[in-house]
């Protein structure tokens, strides 16, 4: 036996705020403004009221409405603010009420806690208690929404079982309704126009409620004021999402398909070229052609070494011979502090020597660091020079 207040606790929690709940129902308001106009002094019923926000929101509208429900818990809300509420069985209520003395007859979130017995007395004392015109709004968990249908739904523990809406459709139909209305709601805003749409959404996209709004049957005038409503779509199907899915993995299919096609093709040219390439290599032209090519490749290769020659850059072998030289005679200079004094005197009188020097080395340190030091690196001219000039520093000492 749930507690007085365990009810309305669990609807503070999981259903969401007054306002969000408000918010949520402003959906239906449209239907109800024709009918405020025809018979503005008939009142509506809402079974099952709940914390009343269905009832708060048509006092905003100035709507006169009556509110019935089983739980106190849930009534000492409705009180808090000053509704019009009873506590009872609410479809014991609307078997009291008269013919044809209601204006529109509301159950939220009720259906689907009652036997489809108890069901089948609601629509049918519905039909008989509404105005011509009059409307029965039945909310209820979508079980379209498989996630919905397989978890959420049974996290209330009054639930008896979800109600598909084909099935609650027909009920109004069967007991003389002129026409129903399914309206989808609460979907994500963000997968309505999303055609991208991945395996979750499938399984959790669709409007997770759903309403049946059924219509008394009227005059031919009063109806056509409710005809733009029941013809506008609500909401996000189950098919709708599906068939969303489904071109999603067509368009990958043709684009894998697109790819293949042209891995193809590229594989059909790659032989085709490979076949010329070999057809190329053993043509007679090609053969003829071999001692032309291999002369205009010595010729590049002749023509590149030549500048380096003739310009005498960094990267020329006479430039890196005499910088190898240079490299050596600083060496053993640096080791004599009087040969080195001497030296700078000498080259202090010669500036333009000095100024090659420099220039020979800062060249050699921008293009790249030569060891001078492994005689490996010098060509035999300058390994020549070197030793000599090694035996004339040597014999220099001696004569000291």
């Amino acid at each position: 036996m749930l507690t007085e207040n365990f009810y309305r606790a669990f609807e503070d929690k999981y259903r969401g705020s007054r306002g969000m709940i408000k918010e949520r129902l402003k959906i239906y308001l449209p239907f109800l403004f024709p009918l405020k106009a025809l018979y503005p002094d008939t009142r509506v019923l809402d079974i099952g009221c709940g914390r009343g926000e269905w009832l708060e929101l048509l006092k905003e509208h100035a709507i006169e409405a009556e509110g019935i429900d089983f739980d106190q818990g849930m009534l000492n809300a409705c009180h808090e603010i000053g509704l019009k509420v009873r506590q009872g069985d609410g479809i014991a209520y609307l078997k009291e009420q008269a013919d044809e003395s209601l204006l529109a007859i509301n159950a939220f979130h009720v259906v689907e806690h009652i036997s489809f017995d108890q069901l089948h007395d609601l629509v049918n004392e519905a039909h008989r208690v509404l105005k011509p015109g009059g409307l029965l709004i039945l909310e209820t968990p979508n079980p379209e929404n498989i996630r919905v249908a397989t978890e959420t739904f049974y996290l209330d523990p009054t639930h008896i079982k979800p109600i598909p809406s084909q099935l609650l459709s027909f009920l109004p139909e069967f007991y003389g309704y002129t026409r129903t209305k399914i309206v989808r709601l609460q979907e994500s805003r963000d997968l309505i126009n999303q055609q991208n749409i991945n395996l979750w959404q499938v399984l959790d996209g669709a409007s997770p409620d759903y309403a049946i709004i059924a219509q008394k049957n009227a005059a031919v005038e009063t109806l056509k004021q409710f005809d733009e409503l029941f013809s506008k779509d609500f909401g996000i199907s189950l098919n709708l999402l599906t068939e969303r899915f489904e071109n999603r993995f067509q368009y990958m299919e043709a684009k894998a398909t697109q790819a293949e096609a042209k891995a193809t093709q590229a594989e059909a040219k790659a032989t085709q070229a490979e076949a010329n390439f070999h057809m190329l290599l053993n043509s007679r032209s090609w053969k003829i052609t071999k001692p032309l090519r291999s002369t205009v490749k010595i010729a590049r290769e002749f023509k590149t070494s030549a500048k380096h020659w003739v310009t005498f850059s960094s990267d020329s072998i006479p430039q890196k011979a005499l910088f190898s030289l240079l490299e050596t005679i600083r060496y053993q200079i640096q080791k004599h502090p009087r040969l080195a004094l001497n030296m700078k005197n000498i080259l202090f009188k010669i500036p333009g020597l000095r100024k090659k020097i420099k220039q020979l080395f800062h060249n050699q340190a921008n293009h790249k660091k030569i060891c001078i030091e492994s005689p490996k690196l010098f060509i035999p001219d300058t390994q020549t020079i070197s030793s000599d000039l090694k035996k004339s520093i040597k014999k220099h000492k001696e004569e000291k």
